[in-house]
């Protein structure tokens, strides 16, 4: 298919854009998002030669954040950046913190040049806006937010596209969305590479496009609030020559005394258009065929009374497929999907509680977030992709996380503090017999301003 170039696209915008005396305006009225934010993971394992290294239990410390400008409207047009840095907090990383490291791989550099604990700064957002109407276009590095591509900035450094977005609210209770990508900058990216080179993407994919030009992907969808207190979505994904994804999401709110109640449901359905070809899941994953044809579906309940919010969910993957999600849009977000884990492997069914406070009324500013998961995998399968602190295994895991949030006020207005804290029980299978449960303690300071 004929490429657009994002660049020639964004250059020529901004031409016509520069053709008014007027523009150093929109330039000085412009506004400015400036964020410090400093992180520390430690990931505690049961048995440290579990990652086949042997090495100690993995830490990294990083500080780092980020500046943001936009300028104001002219004519309709608006020009937006973002820089963003991460940088090892104070040299206390060493390159051996890493040899068994997963999750905090992310706070630093993962270029191929790089080794653990290397900082880099990165603009990873670059992009002109027009607006017109109610509805509001970006072209050229930005971030965007849809059931399959999302920011996914619990590190130091979010996950970015280039690419072309459109977002308009011109229709009554309607939101329609269009999202065409061509590259992706993941979180320990310093560069923009194609959309099939992610970490999450199935492996044999990765492999097919090494070297050629990865294809392009579009994302179309639509959020309606046109009955009472019911929100309705529907989304449709196509990737070039591998998958298609269709989403109906439908969620309900009501008041029962001093309660209110609300009920959500999902479902995916995964259409194959070539991955199957080339992932073969019969020959490696004991699959009925070739054919990544597959469906999710996820149901909650969440109940909210006074500081406090209650959340059960379930959700179920066919034996068909995995469903495939490279772009950290986590088919079970909101849902049962917890810190670290992939459930929508074939044949896994899962269950989540979650229990939010607010804890204002006691001690200012303070909330936690309590949950435990279970998930229950078909530990004969193979997933397409790797799976955080397990290798290629597919065996069960029960999971526990606390999250503790302090929000400061005063003189210390615009100061976040977090303490998280997971538990995680890895079941060894046939496939994968060594341990690889673990605990995990993630420290967080974020100051806006």
């Amino acid at each position: 298919m004929t490429k657009l170039s994002i660049a020639a696209a964004l250059l020529m915008s901004a031409c016509i854009a520069q053709a008014s005396e007027t523009l150093s305006d929109a330039f000085a009225d412009g506004k400015w998002d400036g964020r410090i934010r400093m992180q520390y993971f430690l990931t505690d394992w049961e048995d440290n030669g579990a990652t086949g290294k042997n090495g100690k239990d993995a830490s990294g410390a990083a500080m780092g954040g980020s500046i943001l400008y936009k300028t104001a409207p002219f004519y309709g047009f608006t020009f937006g950046t973002g820089l963003y840095t991460t940088q090892n907090a104070f040299g206390i990383t060493d390159p051996e913190d890493g040899v068994t490291a997963t999750t905090s791989k992310d706070l630093f550099c993962r270029d191929p040049q790089c080794e653990y604990g290397d900082g880099f700064s990165v603009l990873a957002q670059l992009y002109l806006g027009y607006d017109f109407a109610r509805t509001k276009t970006k072209v050229g590095r930005f971030l965007t937010k849809n059931p399959w591509i999302t920011p996914n900035d619990t590190k130091m450094i979010p996950i970015a596209v280039e690419g072309i977005e459109i977002i308009s609210h011109d229709l009554p209770n309607t939101a329609i969305q269009f999202d065409y990508t061509q590259k992706i900058k993941e979180r320990g990216m310093s560069y923009f590479d194609g959309m099939a080179t992610t970490g999450d993407t199935p492996v044999k994919i990765a492999q097919h496009y090494a070297g050629k030009e990865d294809p392009d992907v579009f994302i179309l969808g639509a959020k309606n609030r046109s009955f009472e207190n019911i929100e309705l979505q529907g989304w449709v994904m196509h990737w070039d020559n591998l998958v298609d994804q269709a989403a109906i999401e439908a969620n309900y709110a009501t008041e029962l005394g001093d309660m209110i109640l609300g009920f959500g449901g999902r479902f995916i359905q995964q259409f194959d258009t070539g991955a199957g070809d080339i992932i073969l899941p019969k020959d490696n994953n004991y699959d009925k065929d070739n054919s990544v044809d597959g469906y999710l579906w996820a149901l909650k309940t969440t109940a909210n009374m006074g500081n406090a919010r209650l959340l059960l969910s379930t959700s179920h993957t066919s034996d068909d497929a995995d469903i495939i999600a490279p772009w950290r849009g986590f088919p079970t977000w909101e849902y049962t999907r917890s810190k670290t884990q992939t459930d929508w492997n074939a044949g896994t069914t899962a269950y989540k509680a979650q229990l939010d406070f607010d804890w204002n009324d006691y001690i200012n500013g303070l909330s936690t977030i309590l949950s435990y998961s279970k998930y229950d995998r078909d530990e004969t399968k193979k997933p397409y992709q790797s799976m955080t602190n397990r290798g290629y295994a597919n065996g069960d895991t029960n999971q526990w996380n606390l999250d503790i949030i302090q929000k400061l006020s005063g003189d210390f207005k615009g100061i976040e503090l977090k303490a998280r804290f997971m538990d995680q029980d890895n079941e060894p299978t046939l496939l994968y017999p060594k341990q690889t449960s673990n605990r995990e303690m993630r420290l967080e300071a974020n100051y806006r301003f």
